[in-house]
């Protein structure tokens, strides 16, 4: 049996082979670094090859956050721990499940609508790899407030640096990649997609719907957006809030203007559905409701 320490030797002694040749057949490449994938790396270019392809609908949406952010500003101020980020999850959720069709998976050729909307939030940690994203799953989402989901939250942060794992969907996604790290790339995609081809595994392993940011790491006007939704049928990434001209009451003020993005699988929605989710999502973060 080959263990992994000389499949990583060999795998560079061919590679470090594969560059001398390439040199004294062409100019010296200066100088550089052969960087192997960390296992969280890894584990996200095996799911990405096996997420199945989808005919996603994108809507980038301005959402007027200045009435939330003074509610969040207030409670904050009663000494309630709260985030504009936790009340867009627990807006997000609640508009899901009022449209349940948004939270559909796929399962082979037919569909699981589920009536609980579980989210599932990458949070950033710390690891001897450097800062990667790590998942963790809020559970029932539309029944909870933003203060509750901001809590668990800061909860799986506090359990990363105490034991290294976010939570049960974490660790046994890093156990299983750790099991099956050395095996065939094939066959690293194959289970991949064997575990994507069910909605309850999804469900219980990853949620319905997946809602990221990327506003808390960098204050940069404008909007992202993911691939794919996978085998959901949307996904969201929460933007930075800017300063802009906005008409308000009939006149032009200055208010804070949240970028958000919407991916829908048209193959599992259609428009006019995802249209009005996106509009009862408007009327719910503008208004501060929940807050």
């Amino acid at each position: 049996m080959v263990s992994p320490s000389s499949l990583d030797q060999r795998t560079t002694a061919v590679f470090a082979k594969h560059c001398a040749a390439e040199r004294r057949a062409g100019d010296s490449p200066g100088k550089y670094q052969v960087v192997e994938p960390s296992l969280d790396r890894q584990l996200a270019m095996d799911a990405f090859v096996a997420i199945p392809t989808g005919h996603p609908m994108v809507a980038l949406l301005e959402l007027d956050v200045t009435r939330a952010l003074a509610a969040i500003a207030e409670r904050r101020g009663r000494g309630e721990r709260l985030s504009l980020f936790a009340f867009a999850v627990h807006a997000i959720a609640a508009t899901i499940a009022e449209h349940p069709d948004l939270n559909l998976v796929r399962h082979g050729r037919r569909l699981v609508r589920f009536e609980d909307v579980d989210v599932s939030v990458p949070v950033e940690v710390q690891t001897p790899e450097g800062r990667v994203p790590r998942e963790a799953v809020l559970r029932r989402a539309q029944q909870r407030s933003a203060q509750d989901l901001y809590a668990e939250l800061e909860q799986a942060r506090a359990r990363h640096q105490a034991t290294g794992e976010l939570g049960d969907e974490d660790r046994w996604v890093h156990a299983l990649m750790r099991a099956v790290r050395w095996l065939p790339r094939l066959v690293r995609v194959g289970l991949a997609r064997w575990i994507i081809g069910s909605a309850f595994r999804i469900k219980a392993r990853a949620g319905t719907t997946l809602i990221t940011s990327v506003g808390k790491f960098a204050s940069i006007p404008g909007f992202s957006f993911t691939f794919s939704t996978g085998p959901r049928a949307a996904v969201f990434v929460v933007g930075s809030v800017s300063e802009k001209p906005w008409v308000c009451g009939g006149q032009v003020v200055p208010r804070s203007i949240l970028g958000l993005s919407v991916m829908v699988d048209h193959d599992l929605v259609d428009g006019a559905p995802a249209a009005r989710f996106a509009e009862r999502l408007q009327s719910r973060i503008e208004s501060a409701e929940g807050l």
